[in-house]
């Protein structure tokens, strides 16, 4: 955990020093000023979870369950970032973007060929028969993957959003009796967390689609792979929130091209941009400035995040 800590934290510092200079970096459009930032900053914890991953496979090789299992989830995870990385720098086309996303949870899917129902709360097993692996588990990774994606751009969202799911479904995953899984998110929101106090407000680097698709992969992944489907799903309720109200307006999801981003007063306070979204909603019931409105989002995150655990500890 820690050297994932350490090196999140170590690359994300390098990354602020060097790519603004090379061209990598976006404006905060959320400050008076608009100041220029580091951008791509997801792959600091794409290079925290590749060499922790090997760190903890040298020192600890008798894990509990398959280490296939946590190779598969972290190569679907790796190879989800690929397809971040390839956005960030060359902006891919909305409908091929999700086809490559598909591709990369190949791993994951050969991994859970073998399984073939989801288990829910009072309902119990659902059986789905061979399309659990070829239809459940790339619709999970691409759907998650892309709800993050939308659930963004205000200083440390994404990364606060992504260590507390994370972070939950790691500790569900250990009580459940899942440890390989555990281990797994354990390096994933280590590393986020280094991440995020770089991101917090006010942000020294964004995580680019890098960074969000990757968080939504590995929470997905981490749902599938432990069998935690559902507390998965509840887990990402808030940016399936996000998600429908955008998807509902006359534009779906090309409302920010068209109506830009919310505006920031002089005061600091944000007025949301005329299209539905959650963090509009947010600003619509309170005045709130960005880390205020980051704080109340990330509190809805925890909410969700508790009854996720709640469900766990009661159907367990």
């Amino acid at each position: 955990m820690a050297v994932a800590l350490v090196t999140s934290y170590s690359i994300a510092k390098f990354e602020i020093r060097s790519f603004p200079a090379r061209g990598i970096s976006g404006v905060d459009v959320h400050k008076p000023d608009r100041p220029v930032r580091a951008e791509m900053g997801g792959l600091a914890v794409l290079a925290a979870l590749a060499l922790a991953s090997l760190f903890y496979f040298g020192i600890d090789f008798t894990l509990d369950g398959p280490p296939v299992l946590f190779a598969a989830a972290a190569s679907t995870v790796v190879l989800t970032g690929m397809v971040g990385v390839a956005d960030d720098t060359h902006e891919l086309s909305q409908r091929f973007k999700p086809l490559l996303i598909v591709a990369a949870s190949a791993p994951l899917m050969l991994a859970l060929a073998g399984r073939t129902s989801i288990t829910f709360p009072i309902l119990g097993n659902v059986h789905l028969g061979i399309l659990y692996s070829v239809v459940a588990v790339p619709l999970a990774i691409t759907t998650s993957a892309n709800f993050s994606n939308l659930l963004a751009g205000f200083n440390g969202l994404e990364a606060g959003s992504a260590t507390i799911s994370l972070g939950t479904m790691t500790f569900i995953s250990e009580v459940t009796g899942h440890p390989t899984v555990a281990a797994f998110g354990m390096i994933l929101t280590a590393a986020y967390l280094g991440f995020l106090f770089l991101n917090w407000y006010p942000a020294k680097i964004f995580p680019g689609d890098t960074g969000t698709l990757v968080a939504g992969a590995a929470l997905a992944a981490m749902g599938l792979a432990a069998g935690l489907e559902f507390e998965a799903i509840i887990l990402s309720v808030p940016a399936a929130m996000d998600f429908s109200l955008k998807a509902i307006d006359r534009r779906p999801f090309k409302q920010r091209h068209v109506f830009g981003n919310a505006v920031v007063g002089l005061d600091g306070i944000l007025e949301p941009a005329p299209y539905p979204a959650l963090v509009h909603a947010f600003m619509k019931v309170s005045p709130l400035d960005e880390r205020g409105l980051v704080i109340s989002v990330l509190a809805l995150q925890a909410v969700f995040a508790l009854l996720a655990v709640a469900i766990a500890l009661i159907f367990i």
